[in-house]
This record gives structure tokens, C-alpha cells and sequence, in this order.
């Protein structure tokens, strides 16, 4: 199966700035192997746990690495920013492949479906709330007044099933 084939396009492309990497740190085992399976070798995800002292594993549909398609790495975690586009068969996957998770995603409407609720209704959700709302790249450029909440999505990862961080941009 191929992202393009679920419509992946140029406009899912929102960069994670560092600040909105940082948080997720606290939760996970030092050293750990990460797979961050929407990222390019400069991504922020990638660069800032490999600073941090993690083992990463990366790959983006721009460099044939397809998600839907590629096989699982060894890690401990999967994280990343998903294609807004994609949120749907992203979940599906992941808890397909049963690994602790986190992935960044505006909030809006992330139940809203039947399809949607039924992903989540017979999992442990957790949910790490950001405020202020974070400011993505796009074309290079922060974009600034975000009209959306960015949480990250978890299984697996959290201490309790909802987290609430303050983020310095």
C-alpha cells in the first residue's frame, strides 16, 4: 500500500520546529532506539534525539522510504509528525505494529468520525497537550497564528493518559 495512494501531498509537508521535539524527551528511556518514519536526515525529530544521545532511524516517501510498505525497524519507539492528510492509516499502522508511539497532530477532529473513534475506543490514548501552539515550517518559513491545537498522540509513552506542557518557542 502507497502513501500516494492515500492522497499524500506536497501540503502535509509541516516541518516540527525543536522546541516542539523537546517535550516528548522526558518520556522516553535514555539511549533508546527511535524510528521516525516521516523524517529527513534534517529533521528536528532526527536532530534533536540524536543530540540528546538516541539511536534513530529515519525515513521519508521523498527518499522511497514508504511507512504503509516498509518494513519495521528495530526500536523501542515510533515518532514523528504524520501527514495530516494520512492521520487515519498512520494509526491504523501503528497500532498494527504494536510499538509505544507518539505522533505530533492537529487535534481538530481527530474523533470526529465513526472510523476515527473506532481506531481509538479499545486503546490507551494518551495525549500531551503543547500550549502555546506551535509555529511549523513550511517552505522554510515558521508559520505564525496556527489556527490549530498540536498534541501528541500516545501509546505506550506517557505517565498518564493526558500530560499538559508549556513549550518555549
Amino acid at each position: 500500500m502507497n502513501q500516494f495512494q492515500f492522497g499524500f501531498n506536497k501540503q502535509d509537508e509541516y516541518w516540527t520546529p525543536r522546541y516542539a521535539v523537546i517535550p516528548i524527551i522526558d518520556y522516553l528511556k535514555p539511549g533508546s532506539r527511535i524510528w521516525c518514519p516521516f523524517d529527513t536526515e534534517g529533521s528536528q525529530y532526527v536532530q534533536t534525539f540524536c543530540d540528546r544521545g538516541f539511536r534513530v532511524v529515519y525515513g521519508h516517501i521523498e527518499d522511497g522510504h514508504d511507512f504503509f510498505e516498509e518494513e519495521v525497524p528495530e526500536c523501542d519507539y515510533i515518532i514523528s509528525n504524520p501527514p495530516y492528510s494520512l492521520k487515519v492509516p498512520v494509526f491504523k499502522r501503528l497500532y498494527e505494529i504494536g510499538k509505544p508511539f507518539a505522533m505530533l497532530i492537529n487535534f481538530q477532529g481527530i474523533f470526529d468520525s465513526d472510523e476515527k473513534f473506532d481506531i481509538f475506543k479499545n486503546h490507551e490514548v494518551q495525549i500531551m497537550f503543547l500550549r502555546p501552539r506551535v509555529n511549523y515550517i513550511v517552505n522554510g518559513e515558521e508559520q505564525k497564528g496556527v489556527p490549530f491545537q498540536s498534541v501528541y498522540l500516545c501509546d505506550g509513552i506517557l505517565d498518564r493518559q493526558i500530560v499538559f506542557k508549556r513549550i518555549e518557542r
